[in-house]
């Protein structure tokens, strides 16, 4: 049980270092969709997430390392809990945004949910744990 809890807190690290990802990734585009056109909201979500993803998943990746991961099981679990933490925010930001449609109707997200689980993996599988 203890593992899990300290899982779930780095989980939420993770979280704010996504987050910080998320922001850093948007910095070069100035660009700003009127409120009316969700078309245009749908392309920059997703360009947000897209660019977002693979530094989720050298973030989980590095996190999974620094924990000195010992088995294939304990990454799965970590994949998985930090995946949960992530998809928990998505789906409260996007329904406290009204935003669902948008959030979920793109690929970016399920590609940064699934690099955010790769890491852990990609490092179990380096590693070549048992």
């Amino acid at each position: 049980m203890k593992n899990i809890i300290k899982d779930i807190l780095f989980g939420v690290v993770i979280f704010v270092i996504v987050l910080l990802f998320e922001f850093i990734v948007t910095l070069p585009f100035s660009e700003i969709a009127s409120e009316s056109d969700r078309a245009r909201w749908a392309f920059l979500i997703n360009r947000e997430l897209l660019l977002a993803a693979l530094p989720a998943a050298l973030t989980t990746c590095t996190l999974t390392w620094l924990l000195k991961t010992k088995n294939r099981k304990e990454a799965i679990r970590r994949g998985v809990i930090w995946t949960g933490i992530l998809t928990l925010y998505f789906v409260l930001i996007s329904i406290a945004n009204g935003t669902a449609d948008l959030m979920f109707g793109s690929i970016g997200v399920y590609l940064l949910l699934a690099c955010a689980f790769a890491g852990p993996m990609v490092y179990a599988a380096f590693k070549h744990l048992p």
